[in-house]
């Protein structure tokens, strides 16, 4: 029988499942696979199938963006996976034509194999956004500084704890602006998305359905908690953050999902992450994380702190031979499936 790309619908859910359970350690519970994949109408799943059975697949949220004063539907992709054994039969590569049918698609980041193959594809490369962290556990910071200079892991707890030991490396509160206030709320509303329909500052940025919020903050335990703040002055809202609390097998770690405001500066976003951290810290993770190509929030995020880890390419297929998007973008943590995972292995 020959190989179909097909959309997921629910009489392909049990292929599904012996998919994902073949090649991901997620939860496996009726509760987890309803929320994750039949809950929100924004996602959607592409399959590779053959005698009934899943091959390859990649998923997406359809999601609003803002390039300029236009407001365009975009994928953001993610979970494009391949069965190993059949990697050079070019069904990945299939299922990614399948979606770019659709429309405008984005990736952050990406295997090796998938940053190489995209240009490839005639994706345009937006922007490199770049990743930190900011240790906030011995053990975490330990295992990664053994890891990295090949000493005993005893001794790379010894080098962590000296290195928390610094004042500096520690979350604090940040000179907060005149007449300003973060609050914390249990959800956000129709006030923080005018925060985003006034935004001019940025090229490029994802913008935050209800529906989308909805199922992040709802969802299926094993995502942890999300703690989201409004940043007002003088009784005006200048700011919405948000960062997640991972939980895992030692613990937890957490990240920061977004850090917008529509008239950005360095200081304004130095005091919003600040107050995240302070709040976040709370929780005891081993350490808090972030992900952006904004200059401006990654100098709050040194001035905070975080330290420089790593690098993300911000990939768009853009079809119609329009003119690609130019900067400067917001698009990091905020976007795909970075506010999803890590996902707990299991769950009670």
């Amino acid at each position: 029988m020959a190989t179909e790309i097909v959309r997921l619908d629910a009489s392909r859910m049990p292929a599904l499942r012996r998919f994902a359970e073949r090649v991901w350690t997620r939860p496996r519970s009726d509760a987890y696979y309803r929320w994750r994949y039949e809950t929100l109408p924004l996602h959607h799943a592409w399959l590779a199938m053959r005698d009934g059975e899943v091959l390859a697949m990649e998923c997406a949220i359809a999601r609003p963006y803002r390039f300029g004063d236009e407001r365009v539907d975009v994928l953001e992709v993610f979970d494009w996976y391949c069965l190993p054994e059949l990697r050079n039969a070019g069904l990945g590569v299939r299922v990614m034509q399948a979606l770019m049918k659709e429309g405008p698609c984005l990736l952050v980041g990406g295997s090796e194999d998938t940053r190489g193959l995209l240009p490839r594809l005639k994706w345009h490369l937006l922007d490199t956004a770049h990743r930190y962290v900011l240790p906030l556990g011995a053990d975490r910071l330990g295992a990664a500084i053994a890891k990295r200079t090949r000493l005993p892991v005893a001794a790379g707890r010894l080098a962590a704890r000296a290195a928390l030991a610094d004042p500096r490396r520690r979350p604090r509160p940040r000179a907060v602006p005149r007449g300003g206030r973060a609050i914390a709320v249990a959800a956000v509303g129709d006030e923080v998305q005018a925060l985003y329909a006034s935004a001019t500052a940025y090229g490029g940025l994802p913008l935050w359905p209800a529906s989308l919020l909805a199922w992040l903050q709802g969802g299926h335990p094993a995502l942890g908690h999300f703690l989201p703040l409004v940043f007002a002055i003088d009784g005006v809202l200048r700011g919405f953050a948000m960062a997640r609390v991972a939980p895992g097998a030692d613990g937890c770690d957490a990240e920061i999902v977004e850090c917008f405001a529509p008239v950005p500066d360095a200081a304004l976003y130095t005091w919003m992450v600040s107050e995240l951290a302070t709040r976040i810290a709370g929780f005891r993770p081993g350490l808090l994380g972030a992900c952006t190509p904004c200059p401006l929030l990654a100098e709050a995020l040194r001035r905070n702190g975080f330290l420089q880890s790593g690098e993300n390419p911000v990939q768009l297929w853009w079809p119609g031979g329009r003119p690609v998007p130019t900067g400067p973008f917001l698009i990091g943590s905020n976007s795909g499936d970075a506010p999803l995972v890590p996902f707990a292995e299991q769950w009670w």
